[in-house]
């Protein structure tokens, strides 16, 4: 700020000049490099805010896609700040800010509105992890915040948001991870017991299920522990039962009860 005999007034290099009247009324902005007039009995020089650009930084969790993938999402923000472009509604709110912070929390807020129930719940987790989702996030972020803060007198184009980080928070990864894992896991079983259901296919049903229980029980003797698709009763194969096949014949053998011979009994009955 530059005053010459308390008469003669210029804004700071790349600031506005904010004129009040002694009585604590706003009166007008002072464009920079532009000398000014001041009545020293009415008028004085309340404040400058300046024009250079300001960035802000923010991290939303959890963020909600349309086929309710969490997301967490990082973006970087540019925007500017001239106050002769506030609307008249706003002018004395945002004159009256305490410190140029207040811009930032306008910015953040405005985001991370638009961010969680407008934008990102619009479009499913894989069209904007795509080169062109992260492009239509960006522009559809930037323009619907401008229009957002414009009339606190906060400027940027449509460029504005960038997209910094984009990811399905810890959880989501985790059982992504978990159900790769599974998969791969399960992948492999079905490549080592593959051989022994290709030997069953030349027995016939009886010989098959004999075969896979003698394997069973070699398994369980070497590791100790029973595998998880065994029966939990038996009985339901050593009744003869099993699960039916074709209607007919069981899938498993219908082992018949083996009754010990009787000693034969003399004639006196002994």
């Amino acid at each position: 700020m530059t005053t010459f005999a308390k008469v003669f007034y210029r804004p700071t290099e790349n600031h506005v000049g904010v004129i009040y009247s002694k009585w604590g009324k706003f009166k007008r902005f002072v464009s920079p490099d532009r000398w000014t007039l001041l009545s020293s009995s009415f008028e004085f020089v309340a404040n400058e805010v300046r024009l250079d650009m300001r960035t802000a930084r923010i991290t939303l969790g959890n963020v909600l896609t349309r086929d309710r993938v969490a997301i967490d999402l990082e973006m970087k923000i540019f925007f500017s700040v001239d106050v002769r472009e506030a609307n008249e509604q706003r002018r004395i709110q945002i004159l009256r800010f305490e410190n140029e912070s207040a811009w930032e929390e306008i910015v953040k807020t405005g985001i991370t509105d638009i961010a969680r129930n407008g934008i990102v719940i619009s479009r499913t987790f894989d069209e904007l992890a795509s080169e062109t989702g992260r492009s239509y996030l960006k522009h559809a972020l930037s323009s619907a915040l401008a229009n957002r803060v414009r009339g606190f007198g906060i400027l940027m184009n449509r460029f504005a948001v960038n997209i910094m980080n984009l990811q399905p928070n810890e959880v989501f990864q985790q059982a992504l991870q978990d159900q790769s894992a599974a998969k791969a896991l399960g992948s492999a079983a079905a490549d080592r017991i593959r051989p022994l259901f290709e030997q069953f296919g030349n027995q016939n049903q009886q010989k098959a299920f004999l075969a896979l229980i003698l394997n069973v029980a070699a398994a369980v003797a070497k590791n100790g522990q029973s595998p998880d698709f065994i029966l939990q009763n038996a009985n339901d194969f050593l009744s003869g039962g099993g699960f039916s096949g074709n209607g007919h014949d069981p899938v498993g053998p219908n082992i018949k009860r083996v009754v010990q011979p009787r000693r034969p009994m003399s004639v006196a009955g002994d």
